[in-house]
């Protein structure tokens, strides 16, 4: 059973179009959509934060948030791809990696999640990092906030209800 505020959301997100085939479930309305600028097709979480204030969700922030990641231009999603690339090889420094490619051709969007204020962007790199996801945090600019690898197999996962909790255990990760 999903809430009113959650299924006035999803009648938006239907209207709007931007999604195809949304669902409301568990807190957040999610399909699939393009990203012109990256070339694919990825799956979209739009998260109200129920939990946080049910009582104040701005459907149009959030549809505008969905709305500027999914029609983002060429350039800017060449600079978050660069910016992504560049924090992760100075992370990475002389670390060997698998296979010699440029990370910029090797990062493939696969999946958005969209707050009212921020994103948050999920990429695979199956060349360099095969056993990884790449999470990368946007501001309302859409401006690189945080990058981080996390492994696919092997680690353990966490959910988070809220994206201050997800900067929570980030910031605490980075202790």
């Amino acid at each position: 059973m999903t809430s009113p505020v959650l299924d006035s959301l999803l009648a938006r997100i239907v209207e709007s179009g931007l999604l195809e085939d949304p669902i409301a479930e568990n807190g957040l309305v999610y399909g699939r959509a393009s990203i012109d600028a990256a070339g694919t097709v990825v799956n979209v979480n739009v998260d109200p934060e129920l939990d946080e204030h049910p009582e104040d969700v701005d459907h149009e922030a959030l549809i505008a948030a969905v709305s500027r990641i999914l029609s983002v231009g060429e350039s800017r999603w060449r600079a978050i791809v660069d910016e992504v690339a560049t924090d992760i090889d100075d992370a990475v420094d002389d670390e060997p990696v698998i296979e010699q490619i440029d990370l910029r051709d090797d990062l493939e969007a696969t999946s958005v999640v969209v707050f009212a204020d921020a994103v948050l962007l999920a990429f695979l790199a199956p060349k360099q990092f095969p056993d990884s996801r790449i999470l990368v945090q946007l501001d309302e600019e859409l401006e690189v906030e945080g990058v981080e690898v996390r492994e696919l197999d092997g680690t353990e996962t966490v959910d988070f209800d809220t994206l201050d909790e997800l900067l929570d255990h980030i910031s605490r990760a980075d202790d």
